[in-house]
């Protein structure tokens, strides 16, 4: 394995600059020191962060930064770096522990009431719960995960009463956090459930029976909505239940719309991560109906809601995660679908920082040779889609297809057969890939091979027997392009 492929360089590359500051400082301090000094070891790999170019930089010349007069190469030096890596990457992981829970002000509270209680302070422990409470209570913040928490604080305050022999509130508490647990668990058996059904039909993943697979149908989730009426959470479990419905009844627009004006009604309550799932929720529902069930007019709703999640920034799980991938190419694919090219631009200028550093350039260039396609530039959309470099296997796909249009409209039939050939290849060999998604490649790859050698060859004969051919068939990737193109022949 290459140094830069290690745990520990890849841990490193995540941090930030103020994160690097203080793990420096994290190193140095007495307090967290495990005996070597690993500051030169530091010192020496942190000057290739964040990249750590491979050519660059290698174990030879972190060692040779740490140790200038001697050689690199045998038992011995290649032991002491291994040594001195592993020490550091135990002190890295100490300090991902640490920083995670300065961040997390409701788990460092809740630590904060268990150790008042097991050091036997519980004269302390109301003011330290005021203020674990408040930090959970705090408008705008709401999600599944906060009655979670508040099972464990109400657990917590039973530990309590029993110390003071207060019954009534030990009975009162006690009482709570049922309740607490009892709607974290069903609305995580709605998410559960509808997790499932989004896996089976957009990546033909079959999860296996479990305990969950049929409890839903068990619970009677009418009388339950009537129960909790008036709580707080009724709406959340209303939201979830309906989107399942929805789900369920193939992609029922009445419940779909059910589900998504209780969101929107509620959505300033919610956190931000909440929000973030609720979002999905309702796209996923969308995509489905449009791309499985042929419900086209959600391409509207799903072009209406990705705005609305740019606004409320809720296209990541916190300030500090990137924006995935999919959310960027979606954005970019819809603004173009409706022709919206400044948007496309702006959005390009203003949220490609918000992608991880590796996937910036490649996603900048593949949506500007969306956008030059879009607009018949067809030698521009050449030279961006050129220079996209891309790992993930969705984004490989789409590149190729966007360039075996590219060549279409160019004329550039050795690299248009070399692709197809390729692609074939590699649609053969990728288990990955839903059964039903690789057939509507392989359809696309033999009608836009149809379609280039009549336009060669300049007889269209055929034309209206390929058109109803691709028309007709339900798996078939990009049928509008290659519709379009047959008709343009006459």
């Amino acid at each position: 394995m290459k140094y830069n492929d290690t745990k520990l360089i890849v841990f490193l590359k995540t941090f930030s600059m103020k994160e690097l500051e203080e793990f420096e400082k994290f190193i140095i301090s007495p307090y967290f020191k495990q005996g070597r000094d690993l500051l030169p070891l530091y010192k020496a790999i942190i000057k290739f962060h964040p990249e750590f170019d491979a050519e660059k930089f290698n174990e030879e010349i972190v060692f040779k930064e740490m140790y200038p007069d001697s050689d690199f190469g045998d038992r011995k030096s290649k032991d002491i770096l291994k040594t001195l890596s592993s020490s550091l990457l135990k002190m890295a992981e100490e300090f991902l522990v640490i920083s995670n829970l300065r961040k997390n002000k409701v788990l460092k509270n809740r630590t904060m009431l268990e150790e008042l209680l097991d050091r036997g302070l519980v004269k302390y422990y109301i003011q330290y719960r005021t203020t674990a409470e408040n930090e959970l209570d705090k408008e705008g913040e709401l999600s599944a995960q906060t009655y979670h928490e508040d099972y464990f604080i109400d657990g917590i305050n039973t530990r309590y009463y029993v110390n003071i022999l207060d019954h009534k509130n030990y009975l009162k508490y006690g009482v709570k956090s049922g309740e607490d647990i009892s709607v974290y668990y069903i609305l995580n058996l709605l998410r559960i459930s509808k997790l499932k059904y989004f896996s089976h039909m957009g990546n033909n993943l079959k999860s296996e029976q479990d305990i969950t697979s049929g409890m839903l149908e068990q619970l009677d989730m009418e009388k339950i909505l009537n129960i909790c009426k008036n709580k707080p959470y009724h709406f959340l479990i209303e939201f979830h239940y309906n989107s399942y419905l929805s789900l369920i009844n193939k992609c029922d627009i009445g419940y779909f719309q059910k589900a998504k004006n209780i969101f929107f009604k509620n959505k300033s309550k919610l956190s931000r991560l909440e929000k973030f799932y609720l979002y999905a929720d309702l796209l996923n529902i969308l995509n489905i109906g449009y791309q499985f069930l042929k419900i086209f007019e959600n391409r509207n709703q799903i072009y209406a809601l990705l705005k609305s999640c740019i606004e409320d920034k809720a296209y990541k799980l916190s300030g500090e995660a990137f924006m995935q991938p999919g959310f960027y190419r979606n954005i970019i694919l819809n603004a173009i679908y409706f022709k919206e090219f400044d948007f496309a631009d702006k959005f390009i200028e203003e949220y490609s920082a918000e992608l991880k550093p590796s996937q910036r350039k490649n996603m900048k260039f593949y949506s500007k040779a969306l956008i030059s396609f879009a607009n018949s530039d067809f030698e521009g959309a050449m030279l961006n889609v050129s220079k996209v470099r891309y790992d993930l296997e969705n984004f490989k796909i789409d590149v190729k297809i966007l360039s075996l249009k590219i060549y279409y409209e160019l004329q550039l039939t050795e690299q248009a057969f070399s692709m197809i050939d390729a692609f074939k290849h590699n649609l053969k060999s990728n288990k990955d890939i839903p059964e039903a998604l690789n057939k509507s490649y392989f359809n696309f790859l033999n009608s836009y091979l149809k379609l280039y050698n009549m336009k060669n060859k300049g007889s269209y004969d055929d034309a209206e027997y390929l058109r109803n051919e691709i028309e007709n068939e339900a798996f078939m990737a990009q049928k509008n392009w290659l519709v379009e193109k047959i008709n343009a022949l006459k």
